[in-house]
């Protein structure tokens, strides 16, 4: 063999190992981009979840947080009932506030709400439960979930004013939902009755 054709096929072959080279290097890149899609979709999921979470209940922050309002024993007596949630416009009940010097009575009323005495009840540190009215079915549900929680801190009744099935509210803090989730309402109240409020406190003793 001459000494020309030694050195092609020298040369020929170490242009296949470069192509070799290049591929196996193309392929560990594609491995490694996907790799880096893969964690951030993963990322964004857990984000997702997440919110969505602490909008229905189901971690250590429920509901939503709300811009608390002085709480006197005086009128005027006005609520911020105004919220967007997910980018949509809604209405719930009141979470802050001036309020009527007398409170409600705890436990499940099955009347409607009168928002100057629960806004007190809150200011103790009570949850409040507002439903909406005329649906015996949800009635029943909320009495029934209020005498297995006690109904010590709990206030429970009809309330149309707002945009959801059943709102739980503490004071600053309000977990609307669309249609009535037991487990959602358990974990809020389990959060936070007692602990929210100016006079959060006063309801346990």
């Amino acid at each position: 063999m001459g000494m020309d054709q030694r050195q092609r096929r020298r040369e020929g072959s170490q242009r296949a190992q470069a192509s070799r080279e290049r591929r196996q290097g193309a392929k560990a890149h594609r491995k490694k981009t996907n790799l880096l899609y893969g964690i951030v979709a993963g990322v964004v999921a857990v984000a997702i979840i997440a919110t969505i979470v602490l909008l229905q209940g189901g971690g250590a922050d429920l509901g939503i947080k709300l811009s608390e309002l002085p709480g006197q024993h005086a009128a005027p007596y006005f609520y911020n009932q105004d919220v967007v949630i997910a980018g949509e416009p809604g209405r719930i009940p009141p979470s802050s506030g001036n309020h009527f010097a007398q409170e409600s009575t705890y436990g499940f009323l099955g009347t409607d709400l009168i928002p100057e005495e629960v806004v007190h009840n809150m200011e103790h540190g009570a949850v409040v439960l507002w439903y909406q009215p005329d649906d015996p079915e949800l009635a029943g549900k909320v009495n029934q979930l209020v005498r297995s929680l006690g109904e010590q801190c709990i206030v429970a009744g009809s309330f149309a004013d707002q945009s959801f099935e059943i709102t739980a509210t503490v004071w600053g803090r309000a977990l609307p939902q669309a249609t009535y989730d037991e487990s959602g309402l358990r974990a809020f109240v389990s959060e936070y009755r007692g602990t929210e409020g100016p006079e959060a406190g006063l309801c346990r003793g």
